[in-house]
């Protein structure tokens, strides 16, 4: 018996040290081995390591006048490990209920938000006042919830200038960074969608901040004072050439048309306006966009996303009249006063007989007059004594058929066809020369976008080849290097001009006239096989030494003498009349 005691005695006994071993073992491994990486955690459990977004930078006219800029406001935000708490007595169900938020809708959003990868959930979205009393009379029974201040994307001029400067969105799962990447994107950040906020996303971003607070187990903060591990960079400002004033003399032209419009400074090539109409308003973006309002903007017939200025594209029509003038006066197979067969109302070319807009037909014209009164006849004799690809020619080096350097994405090429390009779509004998007389009054396979009609006005008025839109001011412009003339003859632009001048004087675009300054101009009806026919107008002003072009497009609006001459001639009006009486801005 004795014996049997004496074991039980060292059982024990090496049991107990047993027992000590491994915790002296583990406190070892604890103390030393892994010390660093409990400290870690341990500081982690105490110390709340807070982002900061950047506000994004501004966006003014080429005056100063304020376009889009942040507005701060406060959300209502909740820890991730909430959704899954459950119980009337729970956080998420006492704010449910107080704050008198739909429940199932409100989950199912939390619900979305947390599997995006949140840590924090925002329960409620630019609260009301009384909604942030709530939390703030209640808040030691709302442990992590937190009333949290963020800039907020604001548009001064809503539409006005939707399709310029776009409008911003929250990050999608594809754009979120790693988590130990401090400079990419996290979930709930905002990102340029369209136009300018996306093209300029970098400039106008800035650099998110990062700020320390002590902790307690719930995520109160009981530390006094707060570590700035980084600070905020703010994004930088952006400084448009268009100028809100002349954006909104030109919406106001426009009215309740579709279509578009766009003026340029001669010569620099700055845009000073330009609008497509419909557009989108790009607030409706800034605090998360409702499905039935997305679903809304894509069903719309208007088509409010498609920037008609860069992405839509037409037959050009009678404004590239000029294009075939410039190159029948080049090749010499025609000159001002270059006559043909009068115009009877139609021309026949073998079986088919292609129309004169002017059913009655203009009677004899020489080649001054067919321009300045578009007689379509004319043109169809013109074009048969030219080749396609000297058309061609001609128009790619105005501008046409290529994109114009803008800084939006997806800007359209247009189509300016050649020999080449016909003997791919139809075979090398499966297209004639009939193909000639609708080129040569801009129908056929011709096509255009708005922006590329005002970089041919312009490079018309001015002669300079290497005329191109600009929509952003450079800070710091380099110097600029020689200006390249057309590689066309003076004589034949200056006789394009002065019969432009005439077109507006006394020819189909007359509606265009301003009191007091010489407009130079050309009208045009394209053929549209969806529906009515589209309304052009492209002119300059002053007719002499030219300081403005313009170019207006209507869909479905019919002639462009009688619906966009009047457009362009409101906008110039307006235009001068600014540039007589400037208004100031204070700074």
């Amino acid at each position: 018996m004795p014996q049997t005691r004496a074991v039980q005695a060292r059982i024990l006994r090496v049991a107990i040290l047993l027992v000590f071993g491994v915790i002296a073992g583990n406190l070892l491994v604890m103390q030393v081995v892994k010390h660093e990486q409990y400290e870690s955690q341990s500081l982690e459990n105490r110390q709340l390591r807070t982002r900061i977004q950047a506000p994004r930078g501004r966006i003014l006219d080429r005056d100063g006048r304020l376009l889009a800029d942040n507005v701060y406001i406060a959300d209502i935000t909740v820890p991730n490990r909430c959704l899954g708490q459950a119980g009337p007595d729970s956080t998420l169900e006492k704010l449910l209920t107080w704050l008198r938020l739909p429940r199932y809708e409100t989950l199912d959003r939390l619900a979305g938000e947390q599997s995006a990868g949140r840590p924090r959930l925002t329960l409620v979205a630019n609260a009301a006042m009384p909604q942030i009393a709530v939390i703030e009379e209640r808040r030691r029974e709302l442990p992590g919830v937190k009333v949290e201040t963020r800039s907020r994307r604001r548009y001064l001029d809503g539409p006005l200038f939707g399709h310029v400067i776009g409008y911003v969105g929250e990050t999608l799962p594809n754009e979120i960074g790693k988590g130990d990447d401090p400079d990419g994107y996290k979930p709930g950040d905002w990102i340029g969608r369209g136009g300018l906020e996306a093209v300029l996303e970098e400039h106008l971003r800035g650099q998110a901040g990062y700020t320390l607070q002590e902790v307690n187990a719930v995520g109160r903060v009981v530390g006094r004072r707060e570590v700035e591990l980084r600070p905020v960079r703010p994004g930088r400002d952006v400084v448009l050439t268009l100028s809100k004033a002349l954006q909104d003399s030109l919406g106001a032209a426009m009215g309740d048309n579709i279509g578009c419009a766009v003026a340029l400074s001669l010569p620099s090539g700055e845009v000073l306006a330009a609008v497509s109409i419909p557009c989108y308003d790009p607030n409706m973006f800034t605090s998360g966009i409702s499905t039935k309002d997305w679903q809304a903007l894509q069903s719309d017939p208007g088509h409010p996303f498609l920037n008609r200025l860069i992405q839509a594209t037409y037959p050009p029509g009678s404004p590239y009249k000029i294009v075939t003038s410039l190159t029948a006066l080049q090749l010499g197979i025609a000159a001002p006063g270059t006559a043909y067969a009068p115009c009877g109302g139609a021309y026949q070319l073998g079986n088919r007989s292609f129309r004169c807009w002017k059913r009655g037909g203009h009677g004899a014209l020489d080649h001054t007059g067919a321009l300045v009164h578009s007689c379509d006849v004319f043109y169809y004799q013109l074009g048969l004594r030219l080749s396609i690809d000297q058309l061609a020619v001609t128009a790619r080096l105005l501008g046409l058929g290529a994109t114009t350097g803008s800084p939006f994405k997806g800007e359209s090429s247009g189509n300016v066809p050649d020999k080449a390009w016909y003997d791919r779509k139809f075979g090398a004998r499966g297209w004639s020369r009939g193909v000639m007389l609708n080129n040569a009054i801009g129908q056929g396979e011709l096509l255009v976008t708005p922006l590329q009609m005002a970089v041919l006005t312009g490079r018309v008025a001015t002669g300079l080849a290497d005329l191109r839109p600009t929509f952003v001011r450079d800070p710091a412009p380099a110097s600029s290097p020689g200006l390249r003339a057309l590689p066309i003859d003076a004589a034949h632009l200056d006789w394009v001009r002065r019969t432009m001048r005439q077109v507006v004087d006394a020819g189909t675009g007359t509606r265009a006239r301003v009191q007091s300054i010489e407009v130079a101009g050309k009208t045009g009806t394209s053929e549209n096989p969806h529906g009515e026919d589209h309304a052009w107008f492209v002119c300059f002003a002053p007719a002499i030494l030219p300081e403005v072009a313009v170019v207006v497009i209507l869909e479905n609006g019919g002639h462009g003498g009688a619906v966009a001459a009047p457009v362009a001639g409101r906008w110039l009006s307006a235009y001068f009349t600014q540039q007589e009486s400037p208004e100031v801005v204070a700074p």
